[in-house]
């Protein structure tokens, strides 16, 4: 009985490629060794944010330059030694939020030479991000067991939104003791660098800050040029904004319109209660030791 495929049915499976890439958000891509020509699919293409056919140094440039040298090394192992690899990597954008790119590649090897390379690409920064949540559950968790004051919770706040979750831009505010002003108690360097000094802010004042901290709602704002308040933020273009319980609120920006998705949110928010829960044990270890 011959296994053959009919043709008709390789035309139909050629023809659905593109819809099964989109299906399971992952591009194509070949290197064809012997004239050095690198082909990627709209959607390979379209996951690195670039519109036309790239070269290998085009590609080396769309990852951070920690990872460039990485990338080179497995890509030369695959032609040397015909060896697959699968790598995750950092995506250089306009976006100061990180996104994460896996690539993957299967050598074809003929007469003992590695001919072809052939892989797929996916941006996996959703599936990283579920991974980093956890890793805030755990390791952020302990540390805001250990913290001893409302400073400290604020500098372990902006630092795993920054490190963990990455977030760079990331302010904290906490509101005073007569619970009339969110004070800016902490702010990354890179927040400072393209936002400059950070407001403290009323809690009446209309700002999506203060607004989040008497709803007790997160918020993304996609766009600051809407934004209905008189502060600059300056390279900032949109942010997002947790509360920490009731005593304060945490926020985030980025340089680009709608960088920020659900996910961002609700990893923030876990973020944020995780540092309620830390500022609200500090005071009751606080008043009991005053009785």
């Amino acid at each position: 009985m011959s296994s053959a495929v009919p043709p008709a049915f390789e035309k139909e499976a050629a023809e659905g490629l593109p819809t099964l890439q989109q299906l399971a958000e992952v591009g194509v891509w070949t290197y064809n060794v012997d004239d050095e020509k690198l082909w990627w699919s709209k959607e390979a293409r379209q996951i690195h944010g670039i519109d036309s056919a790239p070269t290998v140094p085009d590609l080396i440039e769309q990852y951070e330059d920690a990872d460039q040298q990485k990338v080179l090394e497995h890509l030369s192992e695959a032609v040397e030694r015909g060896e697959s690899f699968s790598v995750d990597v950092e995506h250089a954008s306009k976006r100061t939020t990180k996104r994460t790119v896996r690539l993957r590649c299967a050598p074809v090897v003929e007469d003992g030479r590695t001919v072809l390379l052939q892989g797929v690409v996916r941006d996996v920064t959703d599936l990283k991000r579920q991974e980093q949540r956890i890793e805030i559950l755990r390791r952020t968790s302990q540390d805001l067991r250990n913290a001893s004051s409302k400073d400290e919770v604020a500098e372990l706040l902006a630092d795993a939104a920054k490190n963990v979750l990455g977030l760079v831009n990331t302010t904290v505010r906490l509101v005073d003791a007569n619970r009339n002003t969110l004070r800016v108690v902490e702010a990354t360097e890179e927040c400072l660098e393209r936002a400059g000094d950070r407001p403290s802010y009323a809690v009446t004042e209309d700002t999506p800050a203060a607004e989040t901290y008497r709803t007790g709602t997160p918020v993304i704002d996609k766009d600051h040029e809407h934004t209905g308040d008189d502060h600059s933020r300056g390279a900032l273009r949109s942010g997002l904004y947790v509360p920490i319980g009731s005593h304060g609120v945490l926020s985030a920006g980025d340089v680009v319109v709608n960088a920020f998705e659900e996910h961002d949110l609700e990893a923030a928010s876990l973020l944020g209660e995780l540092g309620a829960e830390a500022i609200t044990r500090i005071g009751w270890v606080k008043r009991s030791r005053a009785i």
